[in-house]
C-alpha cells in the first residue's frame, strides 16, 4: 500500500511539472483547446487504460481539479494517517504471458506404413491469450473442419462426429474471403471453443491461417478482459503442425480448405473424410498481467443546507486506444490513436464546467466531476464507481455524460436518456431556444413546456433518444436507476483511428455544447425537487459487440473476471429478463441448456436464440440457484 501511495505522489508531482495549468480567468474556448491539445498530444500515447500515458492523463486531470480547489473524491488511511486523493484505483487485466514452465505440446503420429513418429517442442504452437490453463492428457483427435455449428445457417461441421473426451482440430477463421460481417464472421476462436466444449471436447487446436505462425494475431497472446476465457484449453498451431496431425502435406491442407469453402454452400454436396491416427497432449499455463487503472473524482460541495446532501454527476471518459489493437479501426496500425474527439473533447468540457462552477460557488446541490478510465475496455471505470461511489447513489439525482462532443457540424447534437426522467424533454426543448425569453422554469420537477417569444429559434438541431442505456458511461448509472443525459455530436471517419487529432476539433462548437450542458446542469440544480426516474423506451440491445436478432434486456458487467457466470449490472424494465424474474446482481450460469462462464459464452448462445421461443435460464443470486423461463424478444 505504501509503495502504491508513493508512486501516486510521484506521478502527480511529475505530471504537475509538465502540465501547464491555465488560470481560471482565461477565456473558455482557450481552456477547451488547451485541454484537448494536451490530452490528445503524443505525450500521453493514446491514453490506453493501464498504460503510462493514461496514468499521466489521470494525474493531469487530478492536478486540474486541485487547481480549481475541488475536494478530493476519496479519503483513506496510509500508515495510519489520512490520505485524501482524487484518484479511485480499480484493477485491470492488461494481458497474459506464458509462464516459464507448464506450456508444452506433444504429438504422436502413426504413418500409413505403421511407423510411429513423435514430435515435441519443435512443432510451432502457441496458446491463445484467452485460453484457460489446463493439462490435456494424451487424447485422440477429431477433425471438425472450421469447427462451426449453426442451426440458423443450416451448417454443421460436427455432423456424424464424436468429439467426446477428444481434442478437436479445426481451421481458424471461416471460408476463404469471409469478411467479419458475413454470416460466418461471428464464429471466432471463443465461439469455436464453446461449440467444442458443448460437443464434449477437452481441448481445441486451431490451424493458423497465416503461413508463419508468428504473424497470426492469435499467436500474440492478446487478452480481452471483457470477454473472459475460452471454454476449454485452446492452442493456435502452425499449418505444418496441422498437416502432420492430419497425416498429409501442406498442399493437401490447402485442398481441404478449398473443399470446405464449397461445403458452406448448401446446394453443394461434398463428402469429406480425414483419417488420422494422431494422439496429442498439451499443457497451457498463462499468467495474467495486471495494472492499476484510475477514475479521477473531484467534488464541489453544494451551498444549500439541505440540497447539498444530493449530488449531480458530470462525467466523461479520458481513456482511448493507445497505439491501436483492440477497438482500433485502423487495421494493424501501431501509431498513436490521439483520441481528440474520443474523448479529450468530453473531458475538456467537463473540466471547463468544473472551473466555472468552482469559481461561482452558487451550486445548491453537490456536483461530482468524474473522468472515467476503462470506458473503451467495457465501461470498467464507471461500473467500478457505481459499485464503490464517493457519494451515496441513493442521493445521486442525475448523471450528465459527455462523450465525443468536439465535432459539431450543422449544429447537430444527439442527446440520449431523454426518457429517463419525467420532463427531461421539456427542459431540453426550453434550453435549446436561443433568446431565453420565457425560459424561467418555476417547477422543474416535471419541466412543463415553456412559453416562448415568437422570435426564438433553436440553437441545435437535436436528435433525441429516450434510452438510458448506450455505448458510454451513463449506462452504468442508469442501470442503478439514476436519470441520465448523454451528449454526443456524432461519429466521423477519424473515429478510433490515429487521425482523431486536436486540429480537427470544432472548438466554437465544443464551447457551444459546453455552455448548453452548463445551463442544463444549473436548471437541474436550481430545482428543489429532484428529477423523477422513469423507465425509458429501449432503442435496442446494449452491451453486445455484434448485432443480434433477439434481445433479453440484460446489462452485463464487463469488469467481472471470475469466469464463473455472467454478472448483470442491470436489467431493462419490462424486458424478457425482467419478466422472467432476473434482477441486477444476478449471475447467469446457464442459458438454453448451455453453460455460461462469461460475456463471450453469453453472446455466443444469444446469437442462436429465436424470438418467441421459451428457454430455460439458470441464475445464481447470492447463495441461491434459480431456474427460470425466458422468452427472447425480437430486436427492433
Amino acid at each position: 500500500m505504501r509503495k502504491q501511495f508513493l508512486s501516486i505522489l510521484l506521478l502527480l508531482s511529475l505530471v504537475f511539472s509538465i502540465a501547464a495549468q491555465k488560470p481560471a480567468s482565461e477565456p473558455s474556448d482557450k481552456n477547451l483547446r488547451s485541454h484537448v491539445e494536451y490530452l490528445a498530444s503524443d505525450k500521453f500515447e493514446g491514453r490506453r487504460t493501464g498504460e503510462t500515458g493514461a496514468t499521466y492523463a489521470a494525474g493531469y486531470i487530478a492536478n486540474t481539479f486541485a487547481n480549481y480547489k475541488l475536494k478530493t473524491g476519496f479519503n483513506s488511511l496510509v500508515n495510519g494517517k489520512p490520505n485524501a486523493n482524487y484518484l479511485q484505483t480499480f484493477p485491470l487485466v492488461t494481458g497474459v504471458l506464458m509462464a516459464n514452465e507448464g506450456n508444452s505440446f506433444s504429438l504422436d503420429v502413426t504413418k500409413a506404413d505403421g511407423q510411429k513418429l513423435t514430435f515435441k517442442e519443435e512443432l510451432a504452437f502457441k496458446p491463445v491469450g484467452f485460453s484457460p490453463n489446463g493439462v490435456v492428457g494424451s487424447s485422440e483427435i477429431v477433425f471438425a473442419g472450421y469447427g462451426i455449428v449453426s442451426d440458423e445457417l443450416k451448417y454443421d461441421d460436427y455432423k456424424n462426429l464424436d468429439a467426446r473426451n477428444k481434442i478437436v482440430v479445426a481451421f481458424d477463421g471461416g471460408a476463404e474471403n469471409d469478411s467479419p460481417h458475413s454470416a460466418f464472421g461471428r464464429y471466432d476462436a471463443h465461439t469455436k471453443a464453446k461449440i467444442a466444449k458443448d460437443k464434449g471436447a477437452v481441448g481445441l487446436l486451431l490451424i493458423s491461417l497465416a503461413e508463419k505462425l508468428e504473424d497470426d494475431s492469435l499467436a500474440k497472446l492478446k487478452y480481452d478482459p471483457t470477454l473472459g476465457e475460452a471454454a476449454i484449453p485452446t492452442l493456435i498451431i502452425s499449418r505444418k503442425s496441422g498437416a502432420d496431425i492430419l497425416a498429409m502435406d501442406e498442399a493437401g491442407l490447402k485442398q481441404i480448405e478449398t473443399t470446405l469453402a464449397m461445403v458452406k454452400n448448401p446446394n453443394v454436396k461434398v463428402n469429406l473424410a480425414v483419417n488420422s491416427k494422431a494422439v496429442v497432449d498439451f499443457k497451457v499455463n498463462l499468467t495474467k498481467t495486471k495494472a492499476d487503472a484510475y477514475n479521477v473524482v473531484g467534488i464541489l460541495e453544494g451551498t444549500d443546507a439541505t440540497l447539498k446532501n444530493e449530488a449531480i454527476v458530470i462525467g466523461a471518459h479520458y481513456d482511448h486506444l493507445g497505439r491501436g489493437g483492440q477497438g482500433s479501426l485502423a487495421v494493424n496500425s501501431k501509431e498513436i490513436h490521439h483520441g481528440a474527439d474520443d474523448n479529450a473533447s468530453g473531458v475538456s468540457a467537463m473540466l471547463e464546467l468544473a472551473r466555472r462552477f468552482s469559481k461561482e460557488k452558487k451550486n445548491k446541490r453537490t456536483l461530482i466531476f468524474i473522468a472515467f478510465g476503462g470506458e473503451e475496455e467495457g465501461l470498467l471505470g464507471s461500473q467500478f464507481y457505481v459499485n464503490n461511489p464517493a457519494f451515496p447513489l441513493a442521493k445521486t439525482v442525475a448523471m450528465i455524460n459527455m462523450d465525443m462532443v468536439g465535432r459539431l457540424k450543422d449544429d447537430k447534437l444527439t442527446i440520449g436518456g431523454i426518457g429517463t426522467a419525467g420532463g427531461w424533454k421539456n427542459l431540453i426543448d426550453a434550453k435549446n431556444l436561443s433568446d431565453g425569453v420565457g425560459l424561467a422554469v418555476t417547477k422543474l420537477n416535471n419541466f412543463p413546456p415553456q412559453s416562448v417569444n415568437s422570435s426564438s429559434f433553436n440553437r441545435f438541431n437535436l436528435s433525441l433518444s429516450e434510452d438510458g442505456f448506450g455505448p458510454s458511461d451513463h449506462t452504468s448509472f442508469y442501470a442503478k436507476q439514476i436519470p441520465v443525459l448523454f451528449f454526443f455530436t456524432g461519429t466521423h471517419n477519424d473515429y478510433h483511428k490515429p487521425s482523431d487529432t486536436a486540429d480537427k476539433i470544432n472548438y466554437q462548437g465544443l464551447l457551444k455544447v459546453t455552455n448548453f450542458v452548463g445551463e442544463i446542469v444549473k436548471a437541474i440544480d436550481a430545482n428543489p425537487t429532484k428529477p423523477t426516474y422513469t423507465v425509458a423506451k429501449s432503442s435496442g440491445m446494449t452491451g453486445g459487440r455484434m448485432g443480434f436478432n433477439v434481445s433479453l434486456g440484460t446489462v452485463p458487467n464487463y469488469a467481472d473476471g471470475n469466469n464463473d457466470g455472467l454478472l448483470l449490472d442491470g436489467v431493462r424494465d419490462d424486458s424478457p429478463a425482467a419478466k422472467s424474474g432476473i434482477k441486477p446482481g444476478d449471475k447467469i450460469v446457464k442459458l438454453a441448456g448451455k453453460d455460461i462462464r462469461n460475456v463471450s459464452d453469453y453472446t455466443i448462445i444469444l446469437g442462436e436464440l429465436k424470438a418467441g421461443t421459451e428457454y430455460e435460464i439458470v441464475v445464481r443470486r447470492g447463495a441461491e440457484t434459480l431456474t427460470l423461463k425466458i422468452v427472447p424478444a425480437a430486436r427492433k
